[in-house]
């Protein structure tokens, strides 16, 4: 029988990878960085080897750079001994369990690149997350976000929908209503035409390993600056509910052309705008469950031709904004899209509300992709 090791680093994961265990066949174990053994000293060359040590230490560094804290000389070279302990505590992890596949959560901490770096070369991997769809689980592979194994490519939707026939169909992918999280805040009067552009946080992986060119939300306000001064047309900024970061000198800078809607919903805001402008958010992705036209910013993997639009630049975003109606997207290719993501891609059931049919679901779909990884 096959091994699963489940690498976890909060408590959540513990215990939905315990019911994974408990509840169905796979056979494993759990472990948590405090239960690691102890170094593997005498693999230390291959560790060095086998670790990007200077991008670990750049990404950990930017993200405390937007929280405006010290990184300097000696943080690096504290934060690259604590790496090499954890990298050799996780190498005498691997040779002690053996395992056929590693699981882990998202998988952009530090800990789980780092585990993913020394894994054997035929050892499969899974990654978790929340779903992409309401109500769903994402179980991938290859990753999440940018780096899950959507296919990128038009022609397969299209082949897709011919194989499944789904435009017999007669029940879309419909989203469910999210819970408001604007509770406290006034909602303002929405204008007749405007372009909604939700924040992101700008810590999250999303923004420092997803978005080449626009590093965080101030850059993105200043996108919509221009476009609102090139073009015309209102836009209306949204910060995310998340975020602990806090824009006074964006606010001072908000007109009739530039407004906040922190205290409106999300829904609404997509809902009434003419179009949605975003870096890779799932606010995107519910654009497009919605049936509203989105233009992304950064890599998404939901950035297919015919699906969504997308700009490397503010000014192919203005030049795009000014085109628009005229975008060659595709209605049939969007169903497609989010069809394959409903009945292939998500699991069917929020993890945190898992239930049996869930958990042997989740069983079942990494036993079959173990096997075609071994094949």
């Amino acid at each position: 029988m096959k091994k699963f090791l489940f690498f976890c680093l909060a408590r959540h994961q513990v215990e939905y990878f315990q019911r994974l265990l408990d509840e169905t066949s796979l056979d494993g174990q759990i472990m948590v960085p405090r239960q690691m053994p102890f170094p593997a000293v005498g693999r230390l060359a291959w560790v060095i080897s086998r670790i990007d040590w200077r991008l670990l230490v750049e990404e950990k560094c930017q993200e405390r750079r937007v929280k405006g804290k010290y990184q300097g000389f000696i943080y690096r070279w504290l934060l690259r001994l604590e790496m090499l302990i954890a990298g050799l505590r996780i190498q005498a992890l691997l040779e002690r369990s053996r395992p056929d596949a590693v699981v882990v959560w998202n998988g952009s901490n530090r800990l789980c690149r780092i585990l993913l770096s020394l894994l054997p070369e035929h050892t499969g991997t899974f990654f978790f997350e929340n779903g992409l769809l309401p109500d769903t689980t994402t179980l991938d592979p290859r990753g999440v976000n940018y780096e899950n194994s959507v296919p990128r490519e038009a022609a397969f939707y299209r082949r897709y929908a011919a194989e499944r026939n789904i435009a017999a169909e007669a029940a879309p992918v419909v989203l469910v209503p999210r819970k408001n999280r604007s509770a406290g805040k006034t909602a303002i009067e929405l204008p007749e035409r405007f372009i909604f552009i939700p924040f992101q946080v700008d810590i999250d992986s999303q923004v420092r390993l997803f978005s080449p060119w626009v590093r965080n939300m101030r850059e993105l306000f200043a996108i919509g600056e221009r476009l609102a001064r090139e073009t015309g047309i209102c836009v209306v900024f949204k910060e995310h509910p998340s975020s602990r970061e806090s824009y006074p000198d964006l606010h001072a800078r908000a007109s009739e052309q530039l407004l906040f809607a922190n205290g409106n919903g999300t829904q609404e805001l997509i809902e009434a705008s003419l179009l949605v402008i975003t870096l890779n958010s799932t606010v995107g992705l519910e654009s497009l469950l919605l049936g509203k036209p989105v233009l992304t910013l950064g890599q998404a993997f939901f950035n297919i031709g015919g699906v969504t639009m997308h700009a490397d630049s503010t000014e192919e975003v203005v030049s795009l904004v000014r085109r628009y109606p005229d975008w060659p997207l595709d209605e049939s290719l969007r169903k497609a899209f989010l069809h394959y993501l409903k009945n292939s891609y998500c699991v069917p059931g929020a993890w945190k509300r898992s239930g049996k049919t869930h958990l042997l679901d989740v069983a079942q779909r990494m036993q079959g992709q173990l096997m075609e990884h071994d094949a």
